[in-house]
């Protein structure tokens, strides 16, 4: 059974270092002085040897001179290249004072370092690089943008669905976008800081993401990137329709490496002659020429210790595809290769407190928008910072993010004092404060606190946060089920609904407490302890995830999945539609035998997906298919006849899973990899399926 996707976040240990300038001697400073005898005189000058300059010494301190590319979002996350000398392994870099983690520093040799940037406010920094004691500063050498696309990348054709996502900018309806002049169609402002557009069609390259409201006016130079090739970073299809030939490009899952001499075909039948078939050159590409060649087509690429992959009815001229490498001993050569230790993952600490409105200007004050609790209760108020998306789990806040309504003596500060650990990004702190039952923990929630435009980074220590808790959790959100799919032999048989706070560049506002139960679509699902979207929360956007599952385990198949986004109300009824249908497995049966035809076949009674993706795995991952939204059966080739390849075990358990998935303005044909995260979807569906061959 798959479970749904959920993250582990690793928090290292919150460390410091100091530092202390390096001086070197100078080219002058000798022994000390002695005079000559008194019997010898010194020798006329002309006589003297000429031994030229004293040599100088070479300079340990690190050098910067520069940054490439030299700006990047104000989120981080990119890649980018430190220039200088005397860099080394141990090098710590920081991006406006604030550190680069560990494990995204990468010393290429003394002269560069990779580095991912961590997030930062818009506007130019210093950056730095610390090598033991020394330092080295290039002063402004790195810009913050303040706007950046998602994806950062598309099609020459146009009709990429974009997402321009802002920091401390003021969209509003008459702002335009531009990418290199040409205007982003069907602009849809969701908030101060964030809205969408389609791209149009534009010669292949890098061009600049021009943003403008009114007089506010930002300009990220090669904020996106035209392609009309193979893909080795985001891999997929493009360039058009096919006409007579298909390029393909084979790379190695985890390291980008090309992968010479896999074996790639057209069709069904793995021993179809060239030109409809071949093995990839020493850049792991091929291009499979054949006169007339139209699509739809179904292409497959299999190589020795790495799983098969099948793209089945595309039309697209260019293929990229990665594959996964096969963890068993028959594969194995030679010794394995020495491991380097990971330099960590550093967390940053947020400290500040929870201030209530009162009498008291240099005291805290009394909670007096919280109910009084009865016997065996007590207020209390937990402190969270948000999560990258709504994938991630809501981290418990700890004892540092707990807090009561108890005055410590002889504290001076205005409020409550919280600390906690948070991702190193841009993110806000929420807390949410209410009535919990000592006993069962039961919590009612009434008072929300936000405050907007932290920014963590790496071992940072982030102070004098103050949550002014003065939300009410008054607001309410009806949601409505549409056509659920039907079940199939009584599964899926429950529903729940929750809720999600959507701050753009910030993250996101993950309330376990914002979750409704449910047996079928007859009930109307009341989302409460809602906060009204005004204030801080002026351009807040909610998401509603609607799960129709099994029992009680809704992270396990079969399900399915729909969510709604950019809900600009709390107070709006919100209708989960166009579920995607639960597949019906005909052939083979659970725990059965796959056919001699090697064909799995299923039935849908509605709701098609935009693409299916099938993995079918055992010890090892065996085989990757994608296909169009309509197929509804999927073949596996017997590559047994070709040389090199490893066929499908025969006897050993197989583990099938099959999703459908949907994507906002969904071109198959221009399929990236990238859609293969459930960020992209707006619904899914799943089952799996035990059999052998």
């Amino acid at each position: 059974m798959r479970p749904l996707r959920s993250v582990l976040l690793l928090w290292g240990i919150l460390c410091g270092c100091g530092a202390s300038p390096f001086t070197a001697p100078g080219p002058d400073s000798g022994g000390p002085d002695v005079a000559p005898p008194e019997d010898t005189a010194p020798p006329p000058e002309a006589s003297r040897p000429d031994t030229g300059p004293a040599p100088v010494p070479p300079n340990p301190n690190p050098v910067v001179v520069g940054v490439v590319p030299d700006h990047g979002p104000f989120r981080g996350g990119n890649r980018v290249v430190v220039r200088g000398t005397n860099f080394a392994e141990e090098s710590v870099v920081s991006f406006g004072g604030s550190m680069v983690q560990p494990r995204d520093t990468v010393l290429t040799d003394t002269r560069r370092l990779t580095v991912v940037p961590p997030s930062n406010r818009p506007g130019v920094v210093d950056v730095e690089v610390v090598v033991g004691e020394r330092r080295a500063v290039l002063p402004r050498g790195y810009t913050y943008d303040a706007v950046y696309a998602d994806p950062p990348d598309g099609s020459i054709a146009g009709g990429t669905y974009l997402t321009v996502q802002g920091l401390g900018t003021h969209f509003d309806d008459t702002t335009a976008v531009t990418l290199d002049g040409a205007p982003c169609r069907d602009v849809r402002v969701q908030g101060p800081e964030r809205l969408t557009c389609v791209t149009a069609a534009h010669p292949e390259g890098r061009v600049t993401l021009a943003v403008a409201t009114g007089e506010e006016r930002h300009a990220v130079p090669d904020g996106f990137n035209y392609t009309d090739s193979a893909d080795t970073i985001r891999g997929g299809l493009s360039g058009g329709a096919i006409i007579d030939s298909v390029n393909v490009t084979v790379i190695a899952s985890g390291t980008g490496d090309a992968l010479p001499g896999a074996y790639v075909f057209l069709g069904e039948d793995p021993a179809v002659p060239a030109p409809r078939s071949g093995r990839t050159d020493t850049r792991g590409r091929l291009t499979l020429s054949v006169p007339g060649l139209r699509g739809p087509a179904t292409l497959t690429v299999s190589a020795r210790c790495f799983n098969s992959h099948t793209i089945q009815v595309f039309d697209a001229r260019n293929v990229t595809v990665y594959l996964s490498p096969q963890m068993i001993p028959a594969c194995a050569m030679g010794d394995p290769p020495p491991s380097t230790p990971s330099r960590g993952t550093f967390a940053a600490q947020v400290s500040g407190e929870l201030v209530w409105e009162g009498p008291m200007e240099f005291a805290p004050n009394p909670w007096n928008n919280i109910p009084r609790p009865r016997a065996g209760e007590r207020r209390v108020a937990f402190v969270y910072a948000t999560q990258p998306d709504i994938i991630y789990p809501t981290i418990a806040p700890g004892e540092g993010g707990t807090v009561l309504e108890v005055v410590t003596p002889g504290y001076g500060g205005r409020g409550y004092p919280f600390t906690i650990v948070a991702r190193p990004a841009a993110l806000a702190v929420y807390a949410i404060a209410g009535i919990e039952n000592i006993r069962t923990q039961r919590f009612t929630p009434y008072i929300m606190g936000v405050a907007r435009g932290v920014l963590g980074a790496p071992r940072a220590t982030v102070t004098n946060v103050s949550v002014a808790m003065n939300i009410p959790l008054d607001h309410a959100t009806d949601v409505t089920l549409e056509a659920l799919p039907p079940p199939v032999r009584g599964e899926p048989n429950r529903v729940r609904v929750e809720g999600f706070i959507d701050l753009g560049g910030e993250g996101v506002i993950a309330r376990p407490d914002i979750s409704v139960v449910g047996r079928d679509e007859l009930d109307t699902y009341r989302l409460v302890a809602l906060p009204a979207f005004s204030g801080t929360l002026a351009d807040a956007r909610l998401t509603v995830r609607g799960i129709f599952g099994s029992n009680d385990q809704f992270n396990v198949t079969p399900y399915s999945v729909n969510i709604a986004a950019g809900i600009t109300s709390p107070d709006d009824v919100v209708r989960l539609r166009n579920w995607v249908g639960i597949p019906n497995i005909t052939s083979p049966m659970e725990n059965g035998r796959l056919g001699d035809a090697r064909e799995v076949r299923f039935t849908l009674a509605e709701g098609s997906p935009d693409m299916w993706w099938v993995t079918l795995a055992g010890d090892v991952l065996y085989w990757q298919t994608f296909a169009l939204g309509t197929e509804r059966a999927f073949r596996f080739p017997d590559l047994s006849a070709i040389m090199g390849l490893r066929d499908i075990p025969e006897g050993t358990p197989l583990y099938m899973n099959l999703s459908g998935l949907r994507v906002p303005a969904f071109n198959f044909n221009q399929f990236r990899y990238s859609y293969l995260s459930t960020l992209y979807w707006n619904a899914y569906s799943a089952r799996t399926l035990l059999f052998t061959r």
